[in-house]
Formats: C-alpha cells, structure tokens, sequence
C-alpha cells in the first residue's frame, strides 16, 4: 500500500497533462487565466519528478495530490468553457450546415496553428491495405476504394489531435504521396470544398466536412520503398498487379502517377 499515493499522485500529473494537450490546440489557452493555468500543470509535474528523483514524494505528495485534483476540474472547466464560447458553437453550426465561408473564418481564431488553404495543391490520401501488418487482397483494397466512390470519406475527430475536434471532425490528407502505400487516391486542384486548412507544425492538410465526397483519381505505385515498410513482406510486383486488376474489373480509372 506504501506505493498508492505516488502512483495516485502519478495518475493525475497524467490526467493534467493528457487535458493539458487537448487545451493547448485551442487558441485561447495562450491568453490570460489559462496561460497561467498551463504553467501551473508544467510546474506541478516538474515538482512531482524532481521529489520522486530525491526519493522524498512522500513528503508532499499529500498537498500535491490535492493541488493536482484542483487543477484537474479547472482544466475541464476550462475545456468545457471553450465548447460552450459563441465562436465554438458557430463553428460546430457552420460545419453541420457546410458553411464553408463562416469555417474558413472562425477555425483559424478556435485553433492554434491550422491556417485556411484557399489553393490547395495535390493532395493524397492512403488507402488502407494492410491488416494486421500484412497486405490486404486486392480485391479488399478496390472494395475499399469504390466504397470511398459511393459513400466519401469519413472524417476523424479526436481530443487530443490539433485542428480537430469531437464535434469539429476533419479528413486527414497529404501533400504527397506516402512512400510505403501502394494505393493512394489524390485530389486534383479545385476538386476539394473550400474547407483546406494546414497545420502549421506537421504540414498536414485538413478538410473540415461531415464527410468528403469530392472526385478523385486512383494511383498505383510503380515500386515501394524497402525502408518504409521495414518488416512488411510483400511481392510489390505481383501485388501491384493485382491491384491494378481488381481496379480495372471494378472498372475504377488509374490515374497517372
């Protein structure tokens, strides 16, 4: 029982950092009372390493756990606070509706570090062929593709991913072509809604839709880079012809590389 404070007290440096990331993606926690409420979650996980390195967390952990639980229900104070700001709900209302002028407008004022892209340039997105570490049949990947024809792509919306989230969900594209995918699709210039948007730290683009549905084209890699896919064991030329023939069957155009 002797180790349960401190592995309490772990839990919630965890819990304050983890809500400390999903703050940090909104513009406004650089500004005022939450700006000093980030430096209270970086000073008090640096408190607790340094005791537990002098082997001394005992001594405060007590006070600290408190302080710890308190700055934990400010944080979601917080979090719940920015969900609930006018610009916020007009975001989430804009995007429903596909108000595509007012979310090139309020995103880049809700989150840090997403700019609104008004001239994409080529843009990919990986198709899923691998489970489980290992290549997909072809005929799974074309289902795939033609699916994503019919019905779009499904946008992402996660607490923790900057530009995004739960109730503001984007689609996740490239400005390249992934090196260890043998199938991409790749979205022509002016084929996306004028809902891009580019993060600044990782170069991502997002397309902030209920769900993309925009006309793309098919591209079948040539070769795949042996470094990229590290374990992955494939016959990349077989596989690559058997991807091009479930494609044409499907009668699903390539397009050139």
């Amino acid at each position: 029982m002797a180790d349960e404070p401190a592995g309490t007290l772990e839990l919630a440096v965890a819990d304050a950092g983890r809500l400390l990331i999903e703050l940090e993606k909104f513009r406004a926690s650089r500004e005022g009372a939450l700006a000093a409420l980030r430096s209270e979650v970086l000073a008090l996980g640096d408190r607790s390493r340094r005791l537990h390195r002098a082997q001394r967390l005992d001594e405060g952990e007590a006070a600290m756990l408190r302080e710890g639980h308190q700055v934990i229900e400010r944080l979601r104070a917080a979090l719940q606070s920015l969900r609930g700001s006018p610009t916020y709900r007009a975001a989430v209302a804009a995007h429903s509706s596909g108000d595509h002028a007012a979310l090139a407008r309020l995103l880049p004022t809700l989150f840090e570090g997403i700019e609104h892209v008004s001239a994409p340039p080529l843009l990919f997105h990986a198709v899923p062929w691998l489970r489980r570490n290992r290549p997909r049949a072809a005929e799974d990947v074309v289902a795939e593709i033609v699916r994503l024809l019919h019905e779009g792509i499904a946008p992402e919306g996660d607490l923790l991913a900057w530009g995004t989230d739960p109730a503001l969900p984007a689609v996740e594209l490239l400005d390249e072509c992934p090196p260890a995918d043998p199938v991409t699709v790749r979205f022509p210039a002016g084929s996306l809604p004028p809902v891009v948007f580019r993060l600044s730290a990782s170069g991502t683009y997002l397309v902030h839709v209920p769900v993309l549905r925009a006309p793309f084209e098919v591209l079948v890699a040539e070769s795949l880079d042996p470094e990229e896919l590290g374990e992955i064991t494939v016959d990349q030329g077989a596989y690559r012809d058997d991807l091009l023939a479930a494609l044409q069957r499907a009668k699903v155009a390539v397009g050139a590389a």
